[in-house]
């Protein structure tokens, strides 16, 4: 069931962005040292605004799920949406086109960058391609992990 009575908020407070850890921290599968790139690097330029989770609510004050965004202070820099999750109790709901929706307009773009591995390719594409207009501009192999495609959009 859909909950329409969805909040967003940019978090910040470590408490919240411990759960979310906890939440998304099999990212390592994909992204190997996920978790010292996100206490070393994300949360120093989260502290710092370069970089943003921006979560979405339910009515009931339950996190749903999160966006992790990097917004472009300059022209030379990118917009870039890093991660992207819905938590498992409400994923295939339609919940991640409102957090799309929201996370493009904080970065006031319709064209952010983002990479998806291939493991993980089946369950953007559809929706970054057929919703989104994103274009896959580059297949990178050992990107992240040796042997291992990363799909790269706009």
């Amino acid at each position: 069931m859909l909950i329409l009575n969805k909040q967003f908020k940019i978090i910040k407070d470590l408490p919240t962005i411990g759960y979310i850890y906890h939440n998304i921290k099999d990212l390592d599968n994909f992204y190997p040292n996920f978790d010292k790139w996100f206490w070393n690097k994300l949360l120093p330029d989260i502290l710092l605004e370069n970089d943003f989770i921006l979560g979405m609510f339910d009515n009931k004050n339950n996190l749903i799920g999160v966006s992790i965004l990097k917004k472009a202070k300059t022209f030379d820099k990118e917009n870039k949406i890093r991660a992207l999750r819905i938590f498992p109790e409400y994923q295939n709901k339609g919940y991640g086109l409102y957090l799309i929706d929201e996370s493009l307009k904080l970065l006031n773009t319709d064209k952010p960058k983002a990479t998806v591995a291939e493991e993980i390719l089946h369950n953007y594409s559809r929706i970054f391609i057929n919703k989104y207009n994103f274009n896959i501009t580059k297949v990178e192999k050992g990107l992240y992990r040796k042997n291992k495609l990363e799909y790269i959009f706009n």
